[in-house]
């Protein structure tokens, strides 16, 4: 939160028989309210008052957004825009000066002063500084309190003051996650004689940024009516064309349709039951390009409106125009709303003559939360019974391999022995792998625009998987687990010399396999054809995965787990290869995903509404997968390597080239991330997650194979206790992690 300074002045009251305002002066610093005073100022001064209405007259001449019917011809004449905007500033300076303060005794007071020039001490020219004077009175609403020096010398940027009643409540606006969530603007261009061109592409340019423009031209009032209604809300209300308010700047009334003459002049007012319903709902600013608004600021804020952008007095087309697009500009970058009508004004200054840049004023609630483009998203979320029922079929998903071993084999000793030699696929899914599905999700919901980039990463993705999948379903190492617990093949005697060849043994190693293994004698018939069947080959790792090393027991396995031995023979296939293939999809699937998630961030930051909650959630993702590394080298390292034989075992052997590839790329691009997209406050603690996550991947290659064999794998006695046992400790852990990140997690 921004420096805070509000000046609450009240109605006229006597002190010493002299008519003076009473002034309470608040200071906020990032946490809380830090100091206060009571201060009185005398009414406006004359000459103050004089150069206000000449400012009020000369800079209306030119203004042309004024409701038609009650727009004053319009005077042509030389006028010194410049000097009568120096005079007002200068005769604004002299009245809030030193000596313009008065304390309880009629004399001068300056604390008032000396509180804002220490306050000065604290302020750096990074901070922010917004200055709310809160007042019913329309002639000091209509002043330029920017100008004040004491105030605009707090930073070289200057500071944004915003007007605001007296008398307010706090508005509470719930968020609710929708799966489309944009920022939705309702866009209402009247007198279309004006021409919006400009403004209407300023606003359909936010698309890209996560807005959701509806457009309006020229309604009628059952047109706009039915519009507000609209059940998803509104985050945005955007009005251009004729405005004005009564002399109080109470009352305020727009023209929508010129064409419809008295009918196509709304008195705000007439509105009322369905902007309280708007606001209620989500509307959170109100911008009118149009003159004289503060009568129309006046009736929302009084429904608790948080913001509203109007301009003081009338104004022309080309400023109205130019405000807007600096102004929005600055806005979809995540500037708050005071520091983008900041820089608005500023290019207002630059662009036009003095005094035209005092024209627009944020009208705010004082208790409403600071607002930027951002905090206009919620997370692009499920219902929840949509998201218990994506949990529940994640679930399933994730279990369904061992329940599908556990069904298809006869109970818990084949899902041991399974769990024993592939935990990579049987254990880890359940185990880990819906940590990282879950902050995918996460991740995914705070994508508030679908970019091209990330659509064809996407795509490329599954593109990936698909292929990763074919390769693995018919590679030439097949899993027992793979075949049906009856499943039988013959290969012809013509066929065996090619496989001997190739996989590197002899029919002699085989026949020299003990009967009581493997009984050779059956399994060759006369002709020389071998019958292979999945309960004796099942055996033979049983014997080999306790440490027999019978010769010729690996060729064995070798020739009988080829999928050219098999490819005939689809039906002896088990439902468990097909369990088995949707894990490997979703572990490959998350792993390549995460390339689109991180370029996301890295190429388009500014589709994402909260980076710092990404970067946190794509972080644990990645852990996730990462979690993997220790599972797949397992399996290579001791499970190929004891039933197959040592040439399977390397660093790189398998899927370990693609997956350290991805790992390299994704930690690059990872630490690029968060040094250009994650605030200040948040790059140590992202940076030494992330930094923590690669080395528990180093230490579980180093380590983890043996962590793995001594709890879930070959040298486990019961795999199955500390698999259960650690998926309730993992899952609870990860929940409390999850409830951190949410409520701590967020933009600075």
């Amino acid at each position: 939160m921004a420096f805070r300074i509000s000046f609450k002045i009240g109605g006229r009251v006597q002190l010493n028989h002299a008519d003076v305002l009473p002034v309470t002066l608040a200071i906020y610093d990032r946490d809380k309210q830090i100091e206060e005073l009571v201060s009185f100022l005398s009414p406006l001064p004359k000459p103050l008052a004089d150069q206000f209405k000449q400012w009020q007259y000369y800079i209306g001449l030119q203004g042309n957004r004024k409701v038609s019917k009650n727009r004053d011809t319009l005077i042509s004449g030389v006028v010194n825009l410049t000097e009568l905007a120096n005079s007002l500033k200068a005769e604004l300076n002299k009245w809030l000066g030193k000596n313009g303060w008065i304390d309880e005794n009629g004399q001068a007071d300056p604390r008032v002063s000396l509180v804002l020039e220490s306050f000065r001490e604290n302020i750096t020219e990074q901070d922010e500084v917004q200055i709310i004077v809160q007042t019913e009175d329309r002639q000091l609403r209509g002043l330029p309190w920017q100008e004040w020096d004491t105030l605009a010398g707090y930073t070289t940027r200057g500071v944004e003051v915003a007007i605001s009643a007296t008398n307010f409540k706090r508005l509470t606006q719930k968020q609710t996650p929708q799966l489309r969530a944009t920022a939705r603007i309702l866009v209402v261009l009247g007198d279309e004689r004006l021409g919006f061109a400009q403004e209407e592409d300023f606003i359909t340019s936010l698309r890209r940024y996560g807005g959701e423009p509806h457009i309006l031209r020229q309604p009628t009032r059952q047109e706009l009516e039915q519009t507000l209604k609209d059940r998803q809300g509104w985050h945005i209300f955007f009005f251009a064309g004729h405005s004005d308010s009564d002399r109080d700047g109470r009352i305020g009334r727009i023209q929508i349709n010129p064409a419809d003459g008295a009918q196509g002049i709304i008195n705000i007012t007439e509105l009322k039951d369905l902007l309280a319903g708007a606001i209620q709902k989500k509307l959170q600013l109100a911008i009118f390009n149009s003159c004289d608004g503060l009568g129309l600021a006046n009736q929302l804020t009084e429904l608790s409106l948080p913001y509203c952008i109007v301009m003081r007095e009338m104004v022309e087309s080309t400023v109205a125009r130019e405000l807007l697009r600096h102004f929005l500009a600055a806005f979809v970058k995540d500037c708050s709303l005071f520091a983008s009508m900041n820089v608005a004004r500023q290019q207002l200054q630059q662009n036009f003559e003095p005094g035209k840049s005092w024209l627009p004023v944020i009208v705010a609630n004082p208790l409403a939360q600071e607002l930027t483009w951002n905090r206009l998203f919620s997370e692009r979320r499920l219902s929840w019974q949509g998201e218990m029922g994506l949990g529940i079929g994640a679930i399933a998903l994730l279990v369904c391999l061992p329940i599908g071993i556990f069904s298809e084999f006869g109970g818990w000793e084949t899902l041991t022995l399974y769990a024993q030699l592939y935990p990579h696929l049987v254990v880890y899914p359940s185990l880990v792998l819906w940590m990282p599905m879950f902050a995918a999700y996460k991740a995914h919901c705070m994508i508030r625009v679908k970019t091209r980039p990330f659509i064809a990463l996407t795509l490329i993705t599954s593109f990936l998987t698909l292929g990763a999948l074919l390769f693995e379903l018919s590679g030439d190492r097949m899993m027992l687990m793979e075949f049906k617990p009856d499943a039988t093949t013959t290969i012809d005697a013509q066929q065996l010399p090619q496989l001997y060849s190739k996989w590197k043994t002899a029919k002699a190693d085989i026949a020299g396999i003990p009967q009581e293994i493997f009984n050779a004698r059956e399994a060759f018939d006369v002709e020389g054809n071998l019958t292979l069947k999945k309960s004796e080959l099942e055996a033979v790792a049983k014997h080999i995965y306790t440490g027999n090393d019978i010769a010729g027991s690996q060729g064995l396995l070798r020739i009988a787990t080829a999928y050219d031995v098999w490819r005939q023979h689809t039906g002896a296939f088990s439902l468990s290869r097909w369990c088995y293939a949707l894990s490997f999809t979703i572990i490959i699937g998350c792993g390549v995903q995460l390339m689109a998630l991180v370029s996301t961030i890295l190429f388009v930051p500014d589709s994402i509404f909260n980076k710092n909650r990404y970067l946190t959630y794509l972080i644990l993702c990645e852990l996730g997968i990462l979690l993997w590394v220790p599972f797949q080298g397992y399996s290579i390292e001791h499970t190929k390597t004891l039933l197959f034989s040592s040439e399977f075992k390397g660093t790189l052997a398998g899927l370990n080239v693609l997956l350290y590839a991805i790992i390299s790329i994704l930690s690059v691009a990872t630490v690029s991330s968060i040094y250009r997209s994650a605030s200040k406050k948040y790059q140590p603690i992202l940076l030494s997650f992330f930094l923590g996550s690669l080395g528990l991947t180093l230490l579980s290659s180093w380590f983890g194979t043996s962590f793995i064999d001594r709890l879930f794998g070959m040298k486990s006695i019961d795999p199955l206790t500390p698999w259960f046992a650690s998926s309730i400790f993992f899952a609870c852990v990860f929940l409390l992690l999850v409830r951190l990140i949410d409520l701590h997690v967020g933009e600075e």
